[in-house]
């Protein structure tokens, strides 16, 4: 394998992952032949070449530009490309209000602390999520959603082939104290290629035409992968969706008067089946309910901590009681607006761990504000959805803002793509409800932005 590995996580060698790549090139080339719209075919190449530019993390993880790497400067082209392939009057959509003033803060606090110019990699961040978003909304208007998503299911290929490689060649990497090892297929980190595998677990849940058997053994496959890569935040705040996802699926295959106790009896097994899980990764979560039972008593200098203290839970109480008391001993105006987007990396070694104290750190109260907002708004979009898919979007939502208080999905760009999917279906969903609920309000358009598949009803002048 590869000695050259980036942060102790070994590769593949480079003739075997191009001879992978160009092989897997050929699926998504069909795929996207099948697809109608340069916002759906966009979309499906973007997460593709996101997937396949980190696991040549060995190359692209490295500076050769003005202190970018590859891996940025895709994420900056593809934000370019998309841009330009979009419908620009969709930036104007409601539900991206709180991205844009985040962006302004983001610029407002790096001029008050580190300069303007440390802003731009959390702004290039901000527009991907909006590109990505509106690229997935303006998809499922060209193309019916079940099938859409089966389509893209092919960007995700790279990541189950070559965890498949790395555990029939036995390429893992060491990721606790414990002794446990991730099979994360040459990735460079299993936080990111985990949730990867969660994206990859939702998009399959959305698809449709699969057929039943098929679909569950998909399911099953996706789960198994993100227990190869032992990372146990994805796996505790998947969990609620995908039990979500079993008794509302089992549910549907009988009738309305069987359904209660049906859901009941799944509820029981749903319930079983994690106790019985907990008590086999005892030592993997039992550090979580010795947290969660008194929460408090972890908020306080770090050099109180004890070493049986700084392990819990990876280090994470110890790593936020750090930024949370930085950030309380702060100045008035750095209470307000943060020591500015990407500073952590000026204060500690380790970044939050949590996407909560990383916004009251870096952007202060206002921007945990306006974080609080973006998730209400997704929300509300989510909810405005008719059944059964708003059950869907508002279950994995969830999952997503679980993800959040032990990691930080909102700075990766895998966990941008989740949350843009989930968002520009629910999007999509909210306003095609539109067309079916009745008017509510004088002079409120019934068709919305889907009258006529072209309008941009739901943007900021229009209702």
């Amino acid at each position: 394998m590869n000695g050259d590995a980036v942060g102790g996580a070994p590769s593949f060698p480079l003739p075997v992952l191009i001879a992978v790549t160009a092989l897997l090139a050929v699926p998504l080339y069909l795929a996207a032949r099948g697809l109608r719209g340069d916002a759906a075919r966009f979309l499906i190449g973007a997460i593709w070449l996101r997937y396949i530019l980190s696991v040549f993390h060995v190359v692209t993880y490295r500076d050769v530009f003005a202190g970018l790497s590859l891996n940025a400067i895709g994420s900056i082209l593809v934000t370019g490309i998309g841009l330009l392939l979009i419908d620009r009057r969709h930036l104007l959509l409601k539900a991206l209000l709180p991205v844009y003033a985040l962006i302004l803060l983001a610029l407002f606090s790096a001029q008050l602390s580190l300069g303007v110019v440390t802003s731009l990699d959390t702004v290039v961040k901000y527009l991907y999520f909006c590109t990505i978003l509106i690229a997935t909304f303006e998809a499922l208007r060209d193309n019916e959603p079940g099938p859409f998503f089966r389509r893209l299911l092919v960007a995700f290929a790279p990541l189950i082939v070559f965890q498949i490689l790395s555990v029939a060649t036995g390429l893992d990497k060491a990721s606790e104290l414990d002794g446990s090892r991730s099979y994360i297929g040459g990735y460079s980190h299993e936080a990111a290629f985990s949730v990867a595998l969660a994206t990859f677990f939702v998009v399959a849940a959305f698809a449709t035409g699969l057929g039943r058997l098929l679909k569950l053994t998909l399911l099953a496959i996706i789960l198994a992968g993100i227990a190869l890569a032992n990372y146990r935040t994805t796996i505790a705040a998947l969990l609620p969706f995908a039990a979500y996802l079993f008794v509302s699926r089992i549910a549907r295959q009988f009738r309305p008067r069987q359904r209660f106790a049906l859901v009941g009896v799944a509820t029981v097994v749903v319930l079983a089946a994690l106790v019985a899980l907990a008590g086999l990764t005892q030592a993997r979560f039992g550090d979580l309910a010795e947290f969660l039972s008194h929460p408090g008593a972890y908020l306080k200098p770090q050099e109180e901590f004890s070493l049986e203290e700084r392990r819990l839970l990876s280090g994470r109480p110890y790593i936020w009681s750090g930024y949370l008391l930085a950030w309380a001993e702060s100045t008035p105006l750095q209470h307000l607006f943060g020591f500015g987007p990407g500073s952590w990396s000026e204060w500690f070694r380790v970044y939050p761990h949590n996407t909560l104290v990383a916004y009251l750190f870096e952007l202060g109260l206002f921007g945990l504000a306006l974080l609080l907002w973006w998730w209400a708004a997704m929300y509300r979009l989510a909810a405005r959805a008719l059944r059964p898919r708003r059950s869907d979007l508002v279950f994995a939502q969830f999952s997503f803002i679980l993800l959040n208080l032990a990691t930080m999905a909102l700075w990766q760009i895998e966990g941008l793509i989740l949350f843009a999917i989930v968002c520009g279906y629910a999007q999509f969903c909210a306003l095609d409800a539109r067309k079916v609920l009745p008017d509510r309000g004088p002079g409120r358009d019934r068709q919305g932005a889907v009258g006529g598949g072209r309008q941009i009803g739901g943007a900021f002048r229009a209702r």
